[in-house]
C-alpha cells in the first residue's frame, strides 16, 4: 500500500512539474533572458519621479507583475507572502509588486484585504499601452522576475516554484517559512472562532 501512495504520489509531482515547464514554455519564452540588464522602471511618486531599480540597487529584486482582477494572481499572492515573511529581514532582497489594476481603489483593497507588506505600485497606463509591459515582455500575469544586485536579470518566469527554488539559491543559509496553508491566509481572512 506504501509503494502504491508513494508511486501516485510521484507521479503527481512529475505532472505538476510537467505542468510548471509548460507554463513558462507558453507564456514565458519572450520573457528577458538571464544576464540582461534589467530596464529601469520610472515611477510618479511625492510629485517627482523616482527611478525603482536605483532606488532599490544592491538589493536582489523580486519584481512581480500582477493585477487584483486576475485570479492567478491572487493564487500566488499567498506564496509571495511566505517570500516576504522568510526573506524580509535579510535586507539583500526585496519585493515589488507592479500591478496593472484598471481601477485603483480595487488595487488598493487587495493590497489592504491580502496582507500585502511590501513594495507596491500600480501603472498609470492600462497593460496594453504599457511601457514598463514592453520593456519586460509581460505578456502574461502573474510574471515575476528576480534582479540582481547589479541590476541584471537573473530569473524570469511565471512559475512561483521556480521563483522559490532561486531564492534558495540566492540565500541558503535563510530558514524558509514554511507554515501551514493555512498561515498563508491574510489575518482578517481567517474565521474567528
Amino acid at each position: 500500500m506504501k509503494r502504491i501512495i508513494t508511486i501516485c504520489a510521484s507521479l503527481i509531482f512529475s505532472l505538476v512539474s510537467v505542468n510548471a515547464q509548460d507554463l513558462d514554455a507558453k507564456y514565458g519564452v519572450d520573457l528577458l533572458k538571464p544576464g540582461t540588464a534589467a530596464p529601469e522602471i520610472v515611477i510618479n511618486k511625492d510629485g517627482g519621479k523616482m527611478n525603482l531599480l536605483e532606488e532599490n540597487k544592491g538589493k536582489y529584486l523580486v519584481l512581480n507583475f500582477w493585477a487584483s482582477w486576475c485570479g492567478d494572481c491572487r493564487k500566488e499572492l499567498k506564496y509571495l507572502r511566505s517570500i516576504n515573511r522568510t526573506y524580509a529581514a535579510t535586507d539583500s532582497i526585496e519585493i515589488i509588486g507592479y500591478s496593472f489594476d484598471n481601477e485603483k481603489s480595487a488595487w488598493k483593497k487587495c493590497i489592504k484585504d491580502s496582507a500585502l507588506v511590501w513594495q507596491h505600485y500600480l501603472s498609470e497606463i492600462p497593460m496594453r499601452n504599457s511601457r514598463v509591459k514592453r520593456d519586460y515582455h509581460v505578456g502574461w500575469i502573474p510574471t515575476t522576475y528576480i534582479i540582481d544586485k547589479e541590476g541584471k536579470v537573473i530569473l524570469a518566469t511565471v512559475v512561483i516554484d521556480k521563483v522559490i527554488a532561486k531564492l534558495k539559491e540566492i540565500a541558503p543559509n535563510v530558514r524558509p517559512d514554511y507554515l501551514p496553508l493555512e498561515s498563508l491566509i491574510a489575518p482578517e481572512k481567517k474565521k474567528k472562532k
